[in-house]
């Protein structure tokens, strides 16, 4: 993929995962802390495998 669609690959998904974390802290489950750290995990993940198929 090129740089261009890499970069709204990983804003899209910064989004996303910023609004999931939003709405679960809002909604405050049990485990809440945990959920919202998996999410930013996922996201993280989401990025490093787009990026292995990004061309420079």
């Amino acid at each position: 993929m090129s740089k261009k669609v890499f970069n709204l690959v990983v804003g899209i998904s910064g989004g996303v995962a910023a609004i999931a974390s939003a709405v679960v802290t809002y909604l405050n489950p049990a485990y809440a802390t945990a959920i919202v750290g998996s999410i930013g995990i996922a996201e993280t993940a989401v990025v490093e495998i787009c990026s292995l198929f990004r061309k420079d």
